[in-house]
């Protein structure tokens, strides 16, 4: 009889390793505490008529796994828009097009000579990234035999970039100008508490390289699986990507189930899973093995007392995540636009405000303290301008995501206060797009807190945990939990694992994949 996984989460990645599992034969059941799948990258209606997702993250899907698991026959469709980014800078704005002689070109008009030393800057990741024999696929079961693995020259060239220098440091040597250093620091410290200045704060800018260098390997046996790259726009929104990973799903016999929050993982005498409790009562028994794809701290309440030792128990990650939908009557305009490109083909693209290092600094550095930070950075996007139906004809939706409003400060301060951050965040966003203001019909926000209540993300920390090499590469979500649970049958495949946060899929199919191969260890015992 094949074995009974169940996983615990539908979230993007559950939904990833639901797949998997059921091509690799398995019998599975995914259960999902909401009542719509998808989690911060689910279909969400915002305001009446106007939907969307919490996640903007255009083009962080691994390409492999929409290629393994036929995502577009599902129905998932891109749209590759000529600009795929907008941020003013204290120089101008910043238009990144598609066409990379056309960034070359302005990376120039900031310094003679600054699109070489991005350029080579991109490349010492890459060769690093390559060199250093880490995989998106395999997660390395320790920092220090992932050093141990690495020729001496390139484990030297690891700890000076990656390990004890910062991002400061790497960006102070290789480049010139604050545009060029300000793109490169919205990369690496995307959603996180870290300052700029500590050590592994450049860890960020190495993933995308890993990512390149482990797209050899072709699990499936379909044939070359694609370099990584930004896919473009989901069609529909992130929210595309967790319908088409549903229909996959049941195409392949998942039973899939909506409001059905797990609260207690039973284990037999000799310490593996074989039951898991639902809220309602519920006993789901003869289960093999469980997939948790929700935050590590979530999943060790759900363990029995005593299943695992006070050094094993991950804590709960600290965040600082406040997002923000406006409903818009009509399109804003582009601060520094050049005249030559349409506004629409301009506001297609993603959209940052940080104008420069010492504005991104000051925001981390706020968040870090405690404070909400008096200029957000933000992130955002306007995905009725690329897929129809998600604004009333006419109409356009802006999605933002802003980072540094500290979760630490509490429920009741965000009821008090949330209001005026969202403001705050007004005024900075109508510098970069002005009369934006005006064109406000309708607005929607939610506090680190609100993010926290109506999706599960533990302490508004969207990667579930730093990512920084100290939680990255030594069994993240740390070493004694992973072992723990792996001898429990339980497998982590959330963000909390490797390779960590973001609308990449990559935890899901790991899991997945191990899961398979403990199985097929156990059966030619």
């Amino acid at each position: 009889m094949s074995p009974h996984v169940v996983v615990v989460g539908g979230g993007h990645n559950g939904l990833v390793a639901a797949n998997y599992l059921a091509r690799f034969g398995m019998r599975v059941t995914l259960l999902e505490a909401r009542p719509t799948l998808g989690g911060m990258a689910g279909r969400l209606e915002y305001l009446p008529g106007y939907l969307g997702a919490i996640t903007n993250s255009p083009g962080s899907l691994e390409g492999r796994i929409i290629q393994e698991l036929e995502l577009a026959r599902h129905g998932l469709r891109f749209v590759s828009p000529d600009v795929t980014l907008l941020q003013r800078m204290g120089e101008g704005l910043f238009v990144g097009w598609r066409d990379r002689d056309r960034v070359a070109a302005q990376l120039e008009t900031f310094a003679t000579g600054e699109a070489k030393r991005h350029r080579l800057l991109v490349e010492r990741l890459d060769a690093l990234g390559a060199a250093s024999g880490l995989s998106l696929w395999e997660p390395p079961p320790s920092l220090q035999e992932a050093l141990d693995r690495m020729p001496t020259a390139v484990r030297d060239e690891f700890r000076l970039v990656v390990l004890d220098g910062s991002l400061n440091d790497l960006l102070a040597e290789s480049l010139r100008t604050d545009a060029a250093k300000s793109l490169m620091m919205m990369l690496a410290l995307n959603g996180q508490l870290v300052s700029p200045d500590a050590p592994g704060s450049a860890m960020g800018l190495l993933m995308r390289p890993i990512s390149r260098a482990s797209s050899t390997e072709d699990v499936l046996g379909i044939g070359d699986a694609p370099l990584r790259g930004s896919v473009g726009l989901p069609v529909g929104s992130m929210s595309a990507i967790v319908d088409a990973l549903a229909r996959a799903a049941g195409e392949h016999g998942v039973q899939i189930r909506t409001n059905a929050p797990v609260v207690r993982l039973e284990l037999a005498e000799h310490g593996q899973v074989t039951a898991v409790v639902l809220e309602s009562g519920e006993q789901i028994t003869g289960v093999d093995m469980v997939v948790s794809a929700v935050e590590p701290s979530r999943l060790a309440t759900m363990l029995p007392s005593g299943a695992l030792t006070e050094a094993a128990t991950p804590e709960p990650p600290e965040g600082s995540a406040f997002k923000i939908a406006l409903a818009l009557d009509s399109l804003p305009g582009v601060a520094g636009a050049p005249e030559d490109v349409p506004l629409e083909t301009l506001l297609s693209a993603q959209f940052r405000v940080a104008p420069d290092p010492a504005y991104i600094t000051a925001a981390v550095e706020d968040g870090i303290a405690g404070r909400p930070s008096a200029k957000p950075i933000m992130w955002g996007l306007i995905p009725s301008l690329t897929s129809e139906g998600l604004a009333p004809k006419g109409k356009h939706l802006m999605s933002i995501n802003v980072w540094h409003a500290p979760y630490r400060l509490g429920r009741e301060y965000w009821r008090e206060h949330g209001a005026t951050f969202f403001g705050a965040c007004l005024a900075q966003l109508e510098e970069s797009f002005p009369g934006l203001q005006t064109r406000i019909e309708d607005a929607r926000w939610f506090s680190p807190h609100d993010l926290e209540d109506e999706f599960g993300l533990t302490g508004s920390n969207i990667t579930h945990g730093d990512m920084l090499p100290s939680q990255l590469l030594d069994g993240r979500p740390g070493t004694d939990f992973t072992r723990a649970a792996r001898s429990m049958g339980i497998v982590v495949g959330g963000a909390g694992s490797w390779p960590g946060g973001y609308v990449t899929g990559a935890p899901g199919r790991n899991a997945a994949t191990l899961v398979n191969k403990m199985v097929r260890s156990l059966r030619l015992r």
